[in-house]
């Protein structure tokens, strides 16, 4: 009667009827049982990741497969599970095939990526003595970490070792990594003059009066400086004053 399970293939089935009188009539039919469905496919969604070497990532994800017939029919994606990722969107692509040969294909793109600016490091403020008329030569160092590359250039202005004149100074410098991510920062240079002139005045001098008011005497005082090229030299009395009898300090 109908209700039986039948196997995979064709299978002969035979019918007969009887009726009261003991005449019999017979008929038969084929039942084939084949599997054509593929199985049902599962992927994951598109996979984004923040890139972690220069090289990429190393990318895991799960894919299964169900089907009707085949129970865990076979499951193969390219690249593989884990498999290491470049800096780009790769399409990965998956099938599942059954005992019968049916087959089906899905697939989603892992994208590996890189958004994170570079590390910079920078120095303190810098304080230096002014050394010649234009200011002072100063040299720093500036440096930039990154994980894609691991050394990104690092560019300042004005350049470490320029000449910075008197005053207060910023250098500003900036890191650039291979996808273009920027990381700027900036630091001060001050270059003070702080240091006195060097005087030179003569020796004591001693003369003879040549008048009631005492004598005029001349005399000649210089100073050099790192900084100004000719400082101004003021003495009081100044050069040519009269001088009274006796002992005066300029």
């Amino acid at each position: 009667g109908g209700g039986s399970t039948f196997g995979f293939g064709s299978t002969g089935v035979t019918c007969s009827a009887h009726d009261v009188a003991g005449n019999v009539a017979t008929a038969s039919f084929s039942v084939t049982v084949q599997d054509t469905t593929a199985p049902a496919l599962t992927v994951p969604e598109n996979i984004t990741q923040e890139a972690l070497a220069a090289a990429g990532n190393a990318v895991s994800f799960d894919v299964t497969a169900t089907d009707a017939v085949t129970a865990g029919p076979a499951v193969t994606c390219s690249p593989v599970s884990g498999s290491m990722f470049p800096l780009a969107t790769t399409t990965v692509q998956c099938s599942a095939r059954d005992a019968a040969g049916n087959q089906s294909e899905a697939s989603f793109n892992v994208t590996v990526r890189d958004t994170t600016a570079p590390s910079l490091t920078l120095p303190a403020d810098i304080t230096v003595e002014a050394n010649s008329p234009e200011g002072r030569a100063v040299s720093f160092t500036a440096t930039a970490t990154d994980l894609v590359p691991s050394s990104p250039a690092v560019t300042c202005m004005p350049a470490s070792g320029s000449v910075f004149p008197v005053g207060i100074n910023t250098v500003q410098c900036s890191a650039q990594d291979a996808a273009g991510n920027t990381k700027t920062g900036s630091f001060l240079v001050t270059v003070q003059d702080t240091t006195p002139p060097t005087l030179s005045v003569p020796s004591n001098i001693t003369g003879e009066a040549t008048s009631p008011a005492g004598r005029v005497v001349t005399f000649s005082a210089t100073a050099t400086d790192l900084v100004t090229t000719s400082p101004t030299v003021d003495c009081a009395p100044a050069s040519g004053s009269t001088f009274a009898v006796g002992d005066t300090v300029v």
